[in-house]
């Protein structure tokens, strides 16, 4: 088992309708930032990272607690970059695979908002993330991810060794929704650039939404929003009509839904997803909009 280099746990309470961060813990180089409030009790919170990225057979483990009607968005400050695995002088892997596991568990009445910025695997890098989620009956989930094939302007595009993911979310005692993930570039067996596959595209990026209020009508609704950011069925120009971007939204098994898109520009794909994410928070859970600086 890789060696954990970097660990988060940190637990959120309400006090007074504001939410407030109780107890927590951390160790180099991961470290939780100051707190800092937002409107409507929420509590913003910074994780910061010391080293240069998750270097060969590093271990991250992020551990989040988020009691009874907290509000709480997560993010880092920068991407998450994935250094190469070391390798013995005749070429074969030294080391184990990078690794990063967070656990959410969310209790009764919370709204969590886990947005963190872009995932960037270099040239012969090997990850695995593992995404675990426990949600109680009343809380809501709003999550992204987005991955990069690789430093693009040093033409390193889907050079890495391996890339595995894999996101299971508990609602009460039940698995509403479990997805994974393995991309090997390398693969006689996988063609990325196959229909079904990649196709043209090189970055991806997804916006989950788990709550009990996602039902059909929601979905279509933010479908439609989807559309018009897209300009589909539009004769006028809109913001992401110029774009190269597929998208696409779909429900999970029981109270999730997902907004996909791939393209060919991280921020892009950035921008969309952020378009959607401000319509679902405004317009199902939190009235006001929120400004991240970073």
């Amino acid at each position: 088992m890789p060696r954990t280099t970097g660990r988060v746990s940190a637990a959120f309470l309400e006090a007074g309708g504001e939410t407030r961060l109780g107890d927590r813990y951390h160790a180099y180089p991961l470290k939780i930032a100051k707190a800092f409030p937002f409107d409507d009790g929420q509590l913003g919170v910074y994780v910061m990272d010391a080293s240069p990225g998750i270097m060969s057979g590093d271990r991250y483990e992020l551990d989040w607690h988020f009691g009874e009607n907290t509000k709480v968005y997560v993010t880092n400050q920068s991407y998450t970059k994935v250094h190469p695995v070391l390798r013995s002088a005749d070429g074969s892997l030294a080391d184990q695979a990078s690794v990063q596991r967070q656990t959410l568990t969310l209790a009764r009445g919370s709204v969590v908002e886990y947005m963190p910025e872009p995932l960037m695997l270099y040239k012969d890098a090997y990850f695995y993330s593992e995404t675990e989620v426990r949600m109680e009956p009343g809380s809501v989930l709003i999550l992204s991810e987005t991955v990069c094939p690789g430093r693009t302007q040093r033409g390193e595009l889907f050079q890495y060794g391996l890339y595995r993911s894999e996101l299971k979310v508990t609602f009460g005692s039940e698995l509403i929704f479990c997805a994974k993930q393995r991309v090997e570039p390398s693969s006689p067996t996988q063609k990325l650039d196959a229909i079904g596959a990649w196709g043209p595209f090189t970055h991806y990026g997804a916006l989950y939404v788990f709550s009990e209020q996602v039902d059909a009508g929601f979905a279509d609704r933010v479908r439609d929003y989807l559309n018009r950011l897209l300009g589909v069925d539009e004769e006028t120009a809109v913001p992401f009509s110029g774009m190269k971007l597929y998208s696409g939204v779909s429900r999970t098994y029981k109270y999730g839904l997902v907004v996909s898109v791939m393209g060919c520009k991280v921020y892009e794909i950035q921008q969309l997803l952020e378009a959607i994410w401000k319509f679902i928070r405004r317009t199902y859970f939190v009235d006001s909009d929120i400004q991240i600086r970073k």
